[in-house]
C-alpha cells in the first residue's frame, strides 16, 4: 500500500514518551493529518498526556498504551490476544515513534497493513521538532518545521477565568513559576527561583506556583524562602486545566521540563533553565520562547552522567541576576508590543482598552 493510498483512512500513531517528548512531535503529528487527510486518527500513548489532544484537532480518538492486553505486542513471539487484533486491524497505517522493533512487526501480524517506525532520538545536535520532520521527509511526507500548539477549547479557557476569579484574582499580570523537574538534576536551586519570584512581587507581578506529583519538597523549600509574599499554588491539576490556567499568565519559567513545553506551546512566553540537557536539541519551540543554559565543561551530559552527578554545577551556573536580567529584556519589549498593538487598536476606533501588565 502506498503513502496515496492511505489517503482518507484509518491512522495509529503510537507515543510511549513523556509530556515534553510527546509535545515536541506535535508538528509531525499535524503534518500527517494534513497530508494524510484520515477519516479517523488516533493516538495511543499515556492517556493524562493525551487529553490535551483528544478532539482536540490532533486525535479523534486516544488509547492507553498501559493497558495489559497491549503488553505482549512489545514482546518478540508473544502470542497476541485476539480481541486487541481486531483492534489494530483496523488501522491502515500506524506510526510509531520509537525503537520498539518487536512491536512494529507485532502490530504487522496482527493485520496493520503499514507500519513505520519513527526513530525517537536524532543524531547530532538537531532540534526535536526537525528530526521528526526529516523522519516524514524520508517517508515522502512533506513537512516544514513549525512551533508545537496545543490548542484549547473555549470551556477550558472559561473553566480557568472562574478559577482565577474564585481566588479574587484578575487574569492580568500573573507570572507562572515551576521550580520542579522530572530529574533532580534538571532542577534550579529552589532558594534561587524564591529570589526571582521576591522581586517580581515587589514590581507588582502575582505569583503562581505549579506543583506536579513529584514536586512537593521542590516547591516547599521554594515557598520557605517567599518570606509570606502572596502566590497561589496549583497542585497536581490536569494537563488540560493547567494548560488553561497558563494561557492566562503573562511569562512562565521554569526547568527543562514537559510543563516548560506545555506553556510555550499555548504561546506563553516562557524561559527555560538549562543545564545537563542540550537546549539546541530539546528547548521549546514558539516565537515567544526563550531559555537560559548554565555553564560547565561536563555540559550537556548523557544520562549515565547524569546519574552519577552528585552536584549540578550546570544548574548553578545560572545566576539570579543572569535570569532577571532576561526577564527585564522580556517584559520590556511585551510591553512595547502592547503599546504599539494598543495603539492600532485605537486607530480602529476601539480605543480604551488597555493591554499592558501593569
Amino acid at each position: 500500500m502506498s503513502l496515496e493510498e492511505l489517503h482518507a483512512g484509518k491512522i495509529l500513531i503510537v507515543h510511549q514518551g513523556a509530556l515534553g517528548d510527546f509535545i515536541l512531535t506535535l508538528p509531525a503529528i499535524m503534518a500527517l493529518r494534513e497530508f494524510l487527510q484520515p477519516v479517523w486518527l488516533e493516538i495511543m500513548g499515556h492517556p493524562w498526556i493525551l487529553q490535551l489532544v483528544e478532539g482536540r484537532y490532533y486525535a479523534d480518538g486516544i488509547r492507553d498504551v498501559n493497558r495489559a492486553e497491549i503488553a505482549p505486542f512489545f514482546h518478540e513471539g508473544a502470542q497476541l490476544p485476539e480481541k486487541m487484533c481486531g483492534y489494530f486491524q483496523k488501522f491502515d497505517a500506524a506510526f510509531v515513534f520509537g525503537k520498539g522493533v518487536a512491536f512494529e512487526r507485532n502490530l504487522q501480524r496482527a493485520g496493520v497493513k503499514r507500519v513505520f517506525l519513527l526513530s525517537p532520538y536524532p543524531e547530532g545536535k538537531r532540534h526535536m521538532i526537525e528530526h521528526h520532520i526529516c523522519s516524514l521527509r524520508a517517508l515522502g511526507i512533506p513537512s516544514t518545521p513549525a512551533p508545537p500548539r496545543v490548542f484549547l477549547q473555549e470551556e477550558d479557557r472559561s473553566w480557568a477565568k472562574q478559577f482565577l476569579r474564585q481566588r479574587g484574582w484578575e487574569q492580568d499580570g500573573i507570572i507562572a513559576l515551576h521550580p520542579g523537574a522530572g530529574s533532580s538534576k534538571k532542577v534550579w536551586p529552589p532558594e534561587r527561583f524564591a529570589s526571582v519570584g521576591r522581586a517580581l512581587a515587589e514590581d507588582g507581578w502575582r505569583l503562581v506556583i505549579i506543583q506536579g506529583p513529584a514536586d512537593e519538597q521542590v516547591v516547599q523549600e521554594m515557598l520557605g524562602e517567599l518570606n509570606g509574599i502572596p502566590h497561589l499554588v496549583l497542585r497536581d491539576l490536569p494537563l488540560i486545566k493547567l494548560g488553561a490556567l497558563l494561557s492566562c499568565t503573562s511569562i512562565f519559567i521554569g526547568n527543562d521540563s514537559g510543563i516548560s513545553h506545555l506553556a510555550a506551546s499555548l504561546g506563553v512566553t516562557t524561559v527555560t533553565l538549562f543545564g545537563p540537557t542540550d537546549p539546541e536539541v530539546w528547548a521549546p519551540r514558539g516565537e515567544k520562547a526563550f531559555w537560559l543554559r548554565g555553564q560547565a565543561d561536563c555540559s550537556p551530559c548523557s544520562l549515565q552522567q547524569r546519574n552519577r552527578c552528585k552536584r549540578p554545577r550546570c544548574m548553578e551556573g545560572i545566576e539570579v541576576k543572569d535570569l532577571m536580567e532576561l526577564l527585564v529584556e522580556i517584559i520590556k519589549i511585551s510591553r512595547e508590543r502592547a503599546v504599539s498593538l494598543s495603539k492600532r487598536l485605537s486607530h480602529h476606533s476601539m480605543g480604551g482598552m488597555s493591554l499592558s501588565q501593569h
